[in-house]
């Protein structure tokens, strides 16, 4: 493997209201679930098997963190940047106080659909990515761990190979065309993107890999044994 010779050129969600409505609301405190730092560390071992040395660039227990997660570097030069993504049904903690009672605490889970929370992770790991790799110096890499059920490689698939849809008058088709244009935006900016899943004994199965840098097939292909269908090609430009 020789790295260098691939170089490219180129949730805060609302609570939802107090269940008993006679006692007056003093506050409500929601805490998002935070990045799973356990699958980080999993991704910074994985790259390192594949001899890449690798720096955590920001606190994994940040739960927003404006910056991608790792860099890598190859026979030490800094080589690419890596974003990890834990795909999972968002969730949060509501704390809300009331007066004279006990305060009332429970967890909430978005009712986003799959294919929404996909998009979601893959627009922030994308801005993040974007913040820290801001002229491309370096590769963009992101690795999604998938602990949702109703996850697939094949919807991933979908979602980076579909066409934005014709923007309309209303609000809502003014958002699904400005989601899609970010979603695109993902794939335009990220060179190499590795569908995993946990194993045993905190191991990670490849199962699929997309890329939009042909520089990397080869890389690509040593990293993750995959061949076929599993190692499905994009056009950044698209």
């Amino acid at each position: 493997m020789n790295p260098s010779s691939t170089q490219s050129d180129n949730r805060n969600s609302p609570a939802s209201p107090a269940s008993n409505s006679d006692a007056p609301l003093r506050g409500v405190f929601v805490h998002r679930m935070g990045e799973n730092a356990a699958d980080e560390r999993r991704v910074a071992e994985f790259w390192r098997a594949h001899r890449l040395t690798v720096e955590a660039i920001e606190d994994s227990g940040d739960r927003f963190s404006k910056l991608p997660d790792l860099r890598l570097s190859y026979d030490g030069t800094p080589w690419a940047y890596c974003e990890v993504k834990t795909l999972a049904r968002h969730g949060w903690k509501v704390h809300i106080l009331h007066d004279g009672q006990l305060p009332e605490e429970r967890v909430e889970e978005t009712g986003k659909t799959v294919a929404e929370r996909i998009a979601g992770d893959l627009i922030t790991a994308a801005r993040q990515l974007k913040a820290g790799n801001p002229d491309r110096k370096l590769l963009n890499f992101v690795v999604l761990v998938n602990r949702d059920e109703d996850a697939s490689p094949g919807l991933l698939s979908q979602l980076l190979q579909g066409r934005s849809p014709v923007s309309g008058r209303t609000l809502k088709a003014r958002r699904e065309a400005r989601l899609a244009e970010e979603v695109q935006g993902f794939r335009r900016s990220v060179d190499l993107c590795l569908w995993v899943n946990p194993a045993a004994e905190d191991r990670l199965v490849v199962e699929a890999c997309l890329l939009s840098n042909s520089a990397l097939l080869s890389f690509a292909e040593e990293v993750t044994g995959l061949r076929g269908d599993r190692l499905i090609s994009l056009d950044p430009a698209a």
